[in-house]
């Protein structure tokens, strides 16, 4: 399950979306002192259309981002423009170029240089400038006690307080507005970078599992080959009572069937189960699957709390049996004193998580850094591929999750395998 990446878009328009309540209640809040405090006559009926037309296209838009569906360049433009529109609309029935807040128009503009390419910038940049020339020679003066409108007048210094106001709070605005910008943006650069290295690793898990099958493809057949000649040399030198070379015979044989174990266990693991689709099911089926899977000597060293309640999930079974066990079985080779080794199985805000945990020396920083990475073990030689914790991890980021080892107190390791699970009402 790959984590779905917001477009640059995507993210303008939730931060326009944002900036449009905050200016909706800054307005609110204007017209309310500059009506009831300050006693300025306001055309209210056309104020309040506006406003409620924001309202309105914001309710729009909050449902056209809830999702992260990319959304082309020109709607970011055409909010941006409905805005630059809105705002002229609003300062010309207060006061036009006189208004200290046509500052604003410098606000959309920032956020128009942050989203869009030079096209839509500069139609914002003409628009925005042909609005404030509109304005500035056609608004309507605003009229209050004492010639407030008018330049000069006793309620001057009003007007040039409120330029100070709404310098202060466009500084405000461009700084925090693109300033946050600038932080989604990074996010969405390590998201994209995250998706990234997750097909990476996909796509090893492919070439090796397309290596693992021309392997066992191009070595089986001489190996079945060597396996029944050696056999047949057994029996032919047990007849001649020669014990040197029956001991050869026998031990090129066991060899053989050494080899051939490796092959059809890097083929089956390589190549099964991690494609299966998910599908309804309860912790204890989970654990039935698991226990039926595994060998009696790790059944009989395995402790399994469940802490799920017993609700029903929806994942793929199998491959998560066949990754529980390679956990399990590496946490029993771990102890070498042959504890018993713990699973606990939880499901937590969407997340399942299984814990194995063991009793055996801990993992070293270097080893908790590359578990995982392919042929990367820390068992002797001829005793492991390094290819099991690859294959769960490898699962693990298929499903949108991660695996993780952490020492434990008191010794040993706690091996960590989760994903998103969905809970399925019952």
């Amino acid at each position: 399950m790959a984590n779905t990446v917001p477009s640059i878009t995507t993210i303008t328009l939730r931060w326009l979306l944002g900036l449009r309540w905050v200016g909706m209640a800054g307005q609110m809040m204007t017209l309310a002192i500059a009506g009831g405090v300050l006693k300025l006559e306001l055309p209210w009926l056309p104020l309040l259309a506006v406003i409620g037309f924001t309202a309105v296209s914001n309710i729009i838009l909050l449902a056209l981002t809830k999702h992260d569906t990319p959304h082309r360049e020109w709607a970011v433009a055409t909010v941006i423009a409905a805005d630059v529109l809105l705002l002229t609309v609003l300062i010309y029935l207060t006061g036009g170029a006189s208004n200290p807040f046509s500052s604003f128009y410098l606000v959309l503009i920032a956020l128009a240089a942050m989203s869009l390419g030079v096209r839509w910038l500069s139609l914002i940049v003409a628009l925005s400038a042909g609005a404030y020339m509109y304005i500035f020679y056609h608004g309507l003066p605003l009229q209050g006690p004492g010639g407030i409108g008018e330049i000069g007048c006793p309620g001057y210094g009003l007007h040039l307080q409120g330029m100070a106001v709404a310098f202060f709070l466009t500084a405000l605005c461009i700084a925090y507005f693109v300033q946050r910008m600038h932080r989604s943006l990074r996010s969405r650069d390590a998201a994209l970078a995250e998706a990234e290295t997750r097909a990476a690793r996909a796509d090893q898990f492919s070439a090796l599992a397309a290596l693992a099958a021309g392997v066992a493809h191009e070595l089986g057949s001489p190996l079945g080959t060597i396996a029944v000649a050696s056999h047949e040399l057994e029996v032919a030198l047990a007849k001649l009572h020669a014990p040197g070379p029956l001991e050869d015979a026998t031990l090129i044989r066991q060899e053989v069937e050494r080899c051939r174990t490796i092959l059809d266990r890097l083929d089956r693991r390589s190549t099964s189960g991690t494609g299966a689709a998910p599908e309804p099911c309860s912790a204890v089926a989970l654990i039935s699957d698991l226990r039926a899977a595994m060998p009696a000597a790790l059944n009989a060293r395995l402790v399994i709390r469940d802490l799920t309640q017993g609700v029903t999930l929806h994942l793929p079974k199998q491959p998560v049996v066949q990754s529980l066990i390679i956990l399990i079985h590496n946490a029993c080779e771990a102890d070498t004193q042959g504890q018993l080794v713990e699973l606990e199985i939880s499901h937590e805000h969407g997340q399942l998580r299984f814990t194995v945990l063991d009793r055996g020396p801990g993992m070293s920083a270097a080893a908790q850094k590359h578990a995982g990475e392919p042929f990367f073990t820390t068992k002797p030689p001829r005793q492991g591929m390094g290819l099991g914790l690859f294959l769960v991890r490898t699962l693990a980021l298929q499903l949108g999750g991660e695996i993780s080892h952490q020492l434990r107190e008191g010794g040993g390791t706690s091996a960590s395998f989760e994903f998103p699970a969905t809970l399925i009402e019952s």
